[in-house]
């Protein structure tokens, strides 16, 4: 859509530039070779494959973007389109307008490097208001082009500069462009102008969430990508970052813009909630493709007698047709989630309103044709009175069905109360047919749950878990070389194909950079590699004989071909069959040496006895333990800049603040060795609630808000088994990541858990009474728990009501529901709450809970929700959605552009 818009503009060459480095990767690699790939069609799979000979070999950077566009251009023309997209570069940081020519290390210009064969410039920014300084760049690169002067005689006048916002354009972006000088068309009315001054258009383009695994979803608004100054191969220090100017928590709690952040995440919430209610959920790792038996989804199961009878006080579980996709159950921890689910709600009531005003102007001119079909009837002398009498019973019901939704969505919406609520329980057989399920019945039902409950979690409510240092396979990539936007690792290719007269694979990583002669590779860590799904989630101390057990088992497997004796003679359909495989097992091979490199890599830093007294300063710290000298040392070792401020941020977070007169010697010490920049960044960390300065006069108190919350939640746990973990707190070797334990803490309605909740912050005032009578506020408004029903109501409405019945009951009445609906035996149901927590069974009878992190969520979290989901003791499936992903280095560096 961003490169075919009409048939004018399709014909033409287009030029693809970016507004940010993240932002083009992110496009390119998941976006449209996700696309590309999807659409190919068996035909064309030997074609694909006999052209990219190389695809079980590492290629750098530039092979891989290179090759994206190569799909973009085969897909435009297989499609007969008859576009070519020339290239796609990226707005230099710098914001003059140049390009990145190359991607992030390639060389920087400072021309505006524009293609002068293109017809069309195609800008592709980040919308939503969340990225005005990419605008205002982007309209200095069009500036600077020969194809911008307004003159009609200008020979370049016929080129078109479109603006395609991801994934809105807000008025407020429009206003700016204006403001800019942009004269804006109509994106019908762009072609066939005539003059320099209709030139410009501004489009939108729907991609919110980016599937970056089977069960991460992220919305990929933080990042920041390394950027050259000048000629950088042969001084890596003049490598710097830039940082995310989209990032979630910076908008909202430095800047203030908490509003942009609110809708963007709630409208990917209804953007889910649609894919919910076409059942395109099939479990919960995404569910690409699963479609459900539309048996057991009837539209008209609603309009059951025996269902509006329910009072609408009382707590049932909802079908997914009676709520139209919307998940049914919602829990909010702190105040943004809370905006967040308000919005949501919001917009659902208003899509509807929207739908409801559709269909009368619909019906309106179908009573329009009806009256101009009758009266040239009557005209010619009759006829068509069994089309009035057929016709008008139908028009009579949809009119019914159409004043009842109106009625209920204006009760909702207003101060009228609704008499009777309209949610249900899940459907049964006998709703349907009497007939006994057939064994094809059970294997095209519903075999895997769709979306039942959504918990939205506010980062602030835990800062500590960003500021630790992850001990998993994929948080020590992340932490030592660098998960970048997208999901993917840039890694030079001396790392994964080391040369031969290599002595050993020890060498600072940090000191890696790539060279002319050792050229970047992208490694994509997700689902699609065959290895990395079962070892991503590997401690430290196992990953290292993980990926020798999977090097033997590969060796054996081979062997037992190759090493047979003339006795056991193959045949030719035994050698048809192992020429099939070697594909598969060349693929399997190369994913395996890479990542023992990649092991290798990490596995050394981690063994540096710099990375020990980090993580046990950080113990010390997480014990409530003040680290002041450690601090001071740091500063005094020149310690990287964003290592030591996640020391002291974890401090601070950990100790209710440091002391005054200690604050101002560090902060002194900083700026003194870090420069005066360290002033705005010290700044910026204090507004977004990191620091905080404590003013004491008396002794110490030693309960602070992080002590309370480390013993309700048992967030330190002393005995860990990395080898068989049996608690979260494996993935950092003795502490549970806060919000995995709020997320426990769900399932029970948080029993037991009365002290913790009181260190939560405030999300809906006015709930001061909402904990002693029930309603959907918890705990003096700091934490909001609704049932969506239908019609469509606001948040205010929804919270006047009981809660209902814990997430875990909720969860097993699902379960309850599967089997007694022969979707699943009741044997099967028993075998997966065994020990063995990996059957299918037990998969395809658990709900799923969408878990929304705003403001990022790192990987050492992820690795403790998919131990919970795993567990044949947590009610739920899981799947993840972000506003992005994060470590702490990259969260700081966010919060200091």
């Amino acid at each position: 859509n961003a490169v075919d818009r009409d048939d004018d503009v399709r014909r033409r060459r287009q030029e693809l530039v970016f507004g940010s480095a993240d932002l083009r990767r992110v496009v390119l690699h998941r976006v449209i070779r996700d696309a590309t790939t999807t659409k190919t069609t068996t035909s064309k799979a030997k074609t694909t494959q006999s052209k990219h000979k190389n695809k079980n070999k590492n290629k750098t950077l530039w092979e891989e973007e290179r090759e994206a566009l190569e799909e973009l251009n085969e897909e435009l023309g297989r499609l007969d389109r008859g576009a070519t997209v020339l290239g796609g570069r990226a707005l230099s940081p710098r914001g003059d307008g140049s390009l990145v020519a190359g991607g992030e290390w390639g060389e920087e210009g400072g021309e505006p490097a524009i293609d002068s064969s293109a017809d069309v410039t195609t800008y592709i920014l980040r919308g939503g208001g969340m990225d005005l300084p990419a605008i205002a760049a982007a309209v200095r690169h069009r500036q600077r082009s020969p194809a911008a002067t307004d003159a009609p005689t200008s020979t370049s006048s016929s080129r078109l500069f479109r603006f395609v916002f991801v994934p809105r354009v807000t008025e407020m972006e429009r206003a700016f462009l204006k403001r800019l000088g942009v004269v804006i068309v109509d994106a019908d009315d762009a072609t066939g102008f005539e003059g320099g001054t209709r030139r410009c258009t501004v489009e939108s383009l729907p991609i919110d969430l980016i599937p970056l695994d089977d069960d991460v979803w992220s919305l990929e608004l933080g990042g920041g990508a390394p950027h050259p100054e000048g000629d950088c191969h042969d001084d890596p220090s003049r490598i710097r970052w830039t940082a995310p100017r989209a990032a979630a928590m910076r908008r909202a709690d430095v800047e203030g813009c908490e509003s942009d952040v609110v809708d963007l995440v709630a409208r990917s919430l209804i953007k889910l909630q649609v894919l919910n209610r076409r059942g395109l959920f099939g479990n919960s790792k995404g569910g690409r493709g699963t479609i459900y038996d539309e048996r057991h989804f009837d539209d008209n199961h609603n309009d059951n007698d025996n269902h509006n009878d329910h009072d609408k006080d009382t707590t049932v579980i909802m079908d997914q047709s009676a709520l139209q996709g919307a998940i049914a159950r919602i829990q909010g921890l702190g105040p943004l989630a809370a905006a967040v689910v308000d919005r949501m709600m919001t917009l659902r009531l208003e899509e509807v309103r929207m739908e409801l005003q559709e269909q009368d102007d619909e019906a309106a001119e179908h009573d329009e044709q009806h009256e101009e079909y009758f009266d040239d009837n009557d005209d010619d002398g009759g006829g068509g009175d069994d089309y009035q009498y057929d016709d008008g019973n139908e028009q009579k019901e949809d009119d019914r069905d159409r004043d009842r939704d109106r009625d209920q969505v204006s009760a909702a919406s207003g101060s009228i109360e609704v008499t009777a609520s309209h949610s249900a329980e899940f459907p049964t057989r006998d709703n349907h047919d009497s007939t006994e399920p057939t064994e094809n019945d059970i294997d095209i039902d519903m075999d895997i749950p769709a979306i039942q409950a959504l918990l939205v979690i506010d980062r602030k409510i835990d800062l500590v878990t960003p500021m630790l240092t992850p001990l998993t396979y994929e948080g020590l990539i992340d932490d030592v070389l660098g998960i970048h936007v997208g999901g993917c690792a840039i890694v030079p290719k001396s790392l994964v194909e080391p040369p031969d007269d290599r002595d050993s694979p020890t060498g600072a990583s940090s000191s890696r950079s790539p060279r002319p002669d050792d050229p970047p590779v992208l490694l994509h860590l997700d689902d699609a590699d065959p290895l990395y799904p079962s070892v991503r989630d590997q401690h430290v101390e196992t990953f290292g004989s993980f990926l020798q057990n999977r090097a033997k088992t590969l060796q054996r497997s081979h062997s037992e071909f190759t090493n047979r004796d003339a006795a056991t003679a193959r045949d030719l359909t035994e050698l048809h069959r192992f020429v099939k495989q070697i594909p598969e097992f060349a693929r399997n091979l190369r994913s395996l040496t890479n990542h023992i490199h990649v092991a290798e890599e990490v596995k050394t830093a981690a063994e540096r006895p710099s990375f020990r007294r980090r993580w046990q300063i950080e113990r010390s710290m997480l014990e409530s333990e003040p680290c002041y000298d450690a601090l001071e040392d740091g500063v005094a070792e020149g310690e990287p800049l964003d290592r030591w401020l996640r020391l002291l941020c974890l401090q601070s977070l950990t100790g209710n603040g440091i002391k005054a007169t200690r604050y101002d010697s560090l902060r002194k010490e900083a700026v003194q060795t870090y420069g005066y920049e360290c002033l705005w960044i010290l700044r910026d960390l204090e507004k977004a609630g990191f620091l905080r300065k404590r003013e004491t006069f008396f002794m110490d108190s030693m309960a602070t808000s992080y002590s309370n919350l480390r013993k309700a939640l048992n967030l330190i746990v002393p005995e860990v088994d990395p080898a068989r973990p049996e608690d979260v707190a494996y993935v950092s070797s003795g502490y549970a990541p806060m919000s995995v334990r709020w997320v426990q803490g769900a399932m029970t309605g948080f029993a037991g858990l009365e002290e913790a909740v009181k260190e939560l912050p405030v999300a809906v005032g006015g709930g001061s009474s909402g904990s002693a009578s029930g309603s959907g506020v918890g705990a003096g408004g700091r934490y909001i728990d609704v049932e969506q029903r239908w019609p469509p109501e606001t948040l205010a409405e929804a919270l006047r009501r009981p809660r209902g019945v814990t997430l875990e009951d909720w969860a097993k009445r699902f379960r309850d529901w599967v089997v007694d609906n022969h979707v699943i035996s009741e044997d099967k149901r028993d075998e997966a709450e065994g020990q063995d927590t990996d059957t299918e069974a037990e998969e395809n009878t658990k709900p799923v809970l969408l878990v929304y992190f705003i403001g990022g969520v790192t990987h050492m979290e992820i690795a403790g929700l998919r131990f919970l989901s795993k567990s044949a003791l947590f009610p739920y499936s899981i799947l993840c959605c972000t506003t992005e992903i994060v470590n702490g280095s990259t969260l700081l560096r966010s919060l200091s552009c």
